[in-house]
């Protein structure tokens, strides 16, 4: 009985493929989540820093003197100036605009300091009080799974996403 061997300049079979892709899509999947679940627990722990209380801001409102209210959205701001300025500055801006620019200059990669402090400085803005979402945080927490799992496969940076 005659053994398989690869022959070298043939090419893997289709399904081969879309199997490693589909394994790469469920890694970032569980990547991502698991970085969203990590954000909301920074983001409790932030507003727990802040106020003393981790369940919905609205619940409690109404005990937070006014002062509180105008000061710790202050606070909040000021560590994120001075994370943004010290720790990563190329963070400023949005996320959409950063992506593509480090796709065409820099190969897709986004340096993980950066991710971390865009990830701290929006639970520090959420947290204190801040006028910002959760949802971008969230999308962006899972970010820098993607690029480091396409690298690790050999995908082009602009398949394996932001």
């Amino acid at each position: 009985m005659a053994t398989e061997t690869a022959t070298p300049g043939v090419r893997k079979p289709l399904l081969s493929r879309n199997l490693t892709q589909l394994m790469l899509a469920i890694l970032i999947g569980v990547l991502s989540g698991y970085g969203a679940i990590l954000f909301k627990f920074l983001l409790k722990s932030m507003q727990w820093l802040f106020y003393q209380h981790g369940e919905d801001f609205l619940a409690y409102a109404s005990e937070i003197p006014l002062w509180a209210k105008i000061s710790m959205p202050a606070a909040g701001g000021l560590v994120v100036g001075l994370v943004v300025h010290f720790f990563a500055s190329e963070a400023k801006g949005h996320g959409v605009p950063e992506v593509m620019q480090a796709i065409a200059l820099r190969d897709g990669l986004i340096r993980k300091r950066v991710a971390a402090a865009k990830i701290f400085a929006s639970a520090v803005t959420i947290g204190s009080g801040g006028s910002v979402g959760r949802e971008g945080p969230w999308c962006r927490s899972g970010r820098p799974s993607a690029p480091a799992s396409g690298r690790s496969s050999r995908s082009p940076a602009s398949t394996c996403g932001p």
